[in-house]
């Protein structure tokens, strides 16, 4: 889906524009990674009332989430 140059901009632009917005280190987004699959319920990536269980996502999805945290450049990656 990123693959879509006019898709990735516009995903680029919004997180420029939230960069912008939110210059606090707690609420500032650098870079972020569109998922395929949402969280999971049979994974326990989702609790039954619906809430994100992030301990669990951040298990199941380590590999991504060392990917977003490293200095490495990823067409999956987006950047501010």
């Amino acid at each position: 889906m990123l693959a879509h140059p006019r898709l990735r901009a516009e995903f680029e632009a919004k997180l420029k524009s939230l960069a912008k917005q939110n210059t606090g280190s707690s609420t500032l987004v650098k870079r972020a990674i569109v998922l395929v699959q949402g969280p999971q319920i049979d994974r326990s990536e989702m609790t039954d009332k619906g809430s994100i269980n992030q301990r669990a996502v951040l298990d199941n999805r380590r590999d991504l989430v060392d990917l977003l945290y490293s200095a490495k450049s990823d067409e999956r990656i987006l950047e501010a």
